[in-house]
């Protein structure tokens, strides 16, 4: 832009492209993928735009429409992030309720004002500076304060909550559309700010007067914002209705109007004319609203989470469930850029055979990627075509050829795809719910497929038949793996039980035992308060609740390992339990501790001396951790911290070099094994 008018000295240099290394946790070599999308916000001259993820908040040069910093990586998980009207500061909401104001001259954060703790109320979904940079307005649902945040205090000097705002008057907006607006005046400390679910209020925060009230809206209001000269205020509902007032005397200076798209966002152009971007469900339309002119449509596929105009309107902003970032500019508007590395949680992880290649299954539509290891880029997105894939758990399956890519989809079918012809050859259509696992065994002859109505089929890889069906289940089939030779295999559920299965014959060989107590206590691994808690029945009352996550085989294949969680967030039952294949004894029970409440994922070392455990997330913690303990010891011999949320998936590169964890926060890290972890 010619007239830029503010500069952010503490950008990174424009020549540091490599984003998947910035800001890496100890231990990790690269990022893939630049994290779940939350928010974004242009800064007041439209210079750069920050974009809120659960990894942290990264600031692009709209200019050059590049990456130039990321910042918050400590704990991540913001709503949103805005500039100050000179971008000396960014004001950072995230979802604990803690606002953290940030120097833009060197990055840091310096102050930090506690929103949600003290309300009950802890997502932080708005946050708007006065003109003057004096005062923070912040919102949520429900509640809104007002902060003079120079002063360092947690203590608002206003503050004011909606009674009896209920979600489900929302219901027909997203999450987005949840926050209750809050907007100062461009002229004096005026603030726009809601006192009903369909009542907007002006006040004078100097002095504490309440200068107008705004009503008559048909629904809930999500969106208020002042004209230039602070003379009048737009205001959109969820019924996408769009009304113009005089801010001083509550008249309407425009007829109310209604767009027929999935929601609206509003912006004033210098000269005073209110545009707005109607957003449906495959495009956005943008409307001069004073003159009823489209003045510009393009396409834009899938569910919008966040989008934003520039203060002046000249620029768009749209974000989606996809995980695409789109930018739009009046300028060139035949021109929309898009930023695909904005990823949903990344739910498993697969090496390929030479560890050259990794692939990642997001949440969402096609959202399989392979990513060249080395360069850590998207080698492909896939499936290619379809529309229908994948939103569980463990819902992709590589072939051990690398050819065929099994997925779920979200009618409960399964795809099986080609992938050098990228071609969909068959279609399982005997599930009736959604699939939650899928594995194809190590000879390729068989997949099996798993499912929430307790339903687990064996299927011929070669004539796509299903060729044994297994309900010994009763609940939600989460894990399924096979012995190294092909002619065993395991499921676990969220009924808190593991079956081992015969391949060929389709018949149970036994359940896996789960006596409540061991005799043999000696097998106990952990924290010695763990162990006696345990041993005095502490987990007990939360047997009801048990669910088997994951399990897995050694690479031998003499030990069978799964993570034993609790339905309840509460629960305590978390333990990581081996048994022997052969005889079924249980060989030894890990009690990680309280650092990881829920452990998840689960992977064996190529070489069997280690298992790696990643954890989900639970309250006083920064990051999740993933654990490695020595498979002959049960000894904790390394944790690694990087992941801002649950961590869903954790693989090995076949020869050890690598491990690849995929988390809740939209990322795959990987770490390098040479420092800690033997050939």
């Amino acid at each position: 832009m010619a007239n830029r008018r503010t500069t952010i000295p503490a950008l990174r240099p424009v020549e540091d492209t490599d984003v998947t290394t910035w800001e890496l946790p100890e231990g990790a070599i690269g990022r893939l993928g630049q994290g779940v999308l939350l928010g974004v916000e242009y800064s007041s001259d439209g210079s750069y735009l920050a974009v809120s993820t659960k990894i942290g908040f990264w600031i692009y040069d709209t200019a050059t429409m590049t990456p130039r910093a990321l910042w918050g990586t400590e704990q991540g998980m913001f709503n949103v992030a805005t500039f100050s009207h000179d971008a000396r500061w960014i004001a950072t909401g995230d979802q604990d309720g803690i606002v953290k104001i940030w120097d833009t001259q060197n990055g840091q954060c310096i102050t930090k004002i506690d929103w949600g703790s003290t309300r009950n109320v802890n997502s932080l979904l708005h946050l708007h500076f006065s003109s003057d940079g004096q005062y923070l307005a912040t919102s949520g649902f429900g509640h809104s304060a007002v902060y003079k945040w120079r002063a360092n205090t947690d203590t608002p000097i206003m503050s004011f909550t909606v009674e009896n705002a209920k979600i489900k008057d929302y219901r027909r907006g997203y999450y987005g559309d949840r926050c209750f607006p809050v907007s100062f005046s461009p002229v004096g400390n005026q603030l726009a700010y809601a006192t009903a679910i369909d009542t907007i209020t002006l006040s004078d925060i100097d002095t504490g007067e309440q200068i107008a009230h705004f009503t008559g809206h048909a629904a809930p209001v999500h969106s208020a914002i002042f004209s230039p000269c602070g003379q009048h205020l737009a205001t959109a509902t969820l019924d996408n209705e769009v009304q113009v007032w005089d801010a001083y005397n509550e008249s309407l200076v425009m007829t109310p109007t209604t767009y027929e798209g999935d929601r609206l966002r509003l912006a004033y152009a210098p000269d005073g004319t209110l545009r707005i971007a109607n957003i449906h469900e495959d495009k956005v339309e943008i409307w001069d609203v004073s003159q009823q002119e489209k003045l510009d449509t393009f396409d834009s596929p899938g569910t919008t989470t966040t989008a934003r105009f520039s203060t002046d309107g000249t620029q768009f902003a749209i974000a989606n469930t996809r995980g695409n970032l789109q930018l739009w500019k009046a300028e060139n508007p035949s021109t929309v850029v898009l930023f695909p590395e904005y990823r949903p949680s990344a739910y498993s992880v697969i090496f390929s055979r030479d560890s050259k290649t990794l692939l990642s299954s997001h949440w969402g539509k096609s959202n399989k990627v392979f990513w060249d290891v080395t360069s850590r880029k998207t080698q492909r997105i896939f499936p290619p075509l379809t529309e229908r894939t994948s939103f569980f758990y463990k819902g992709m399956a590589l072939s051990p050829c690398e050819e065929l890519l099994a997925v779920d989809t979200s009618d409960g079918n399964i795809e099986i795809w080609d992938i050098p012809s990228e071609t969909l050859i068959a279609e399982l259509t005997e599930h009736e719910n959604r699939t939650s696992t899928l594995a194809f065994s190590p000879t390729g002859e068989h997949l099996v497929s798993g499912g929430w109505a307790d339903q687990v089929y064996v299927w011929d890889a070669e004539l796509w038949e299903k060729r044994h069906s297994l309900t010994a289940h009763t609940n939600w089939v989460l894990d399924i793996a096979f012995h190294p030779d092909g002619k065993l295999f395991v499921t676990s559920a969220w009924d808190g039980t593991a079956r081992l299965w015969n391949i060929e014959t389709g018949e149970q060989v036994a359940p896996l035992p789960l006596p409540d107590r061991l005799e043999n206590t000696t097998v106990y691994r952990g924290e010695p308060e763990e162990i006696e808690r345990v041993n005095n029945g502490g987990n007990l009352r939360w047997r009801r609740h048990q669910c088997i996550q994951s399990i897995v085989f050694s690479p031998c294949g003499t030990l069978i390992a799964a993570v034993i969680g609790t339905t309840e967030s509460g629960g305590l039952t978390n333990e990581i339990r081996f048994w022997d294949t052969a005889t079924l004894d249980t060989r030894m029970i890990i009690l990680p501790g309280q650092q990881c409440m829920r452990p998840w994922a689960l992977t064996f070392s190529p070489c069997g001396r280690y298992l790696v455990s990643g954890a989900w997330w639970h309250q006083g913690l920064d990051k999740t951790p993933i654990l490695f303990w020595e498979v002959a010891t049960g000894e904790n011999i390394h944790t690694l911290w990087g992941h801002a949320s649950d961590v869903q998936d954790v693989a090995f590169s076949p020869d050890g070099s690598l491990l690849a964890s995929g988390s809740f926060d939209g990322t795959v890290l990987l770490w390098d094994m040479k420092p800690f972890i033997a050939s």
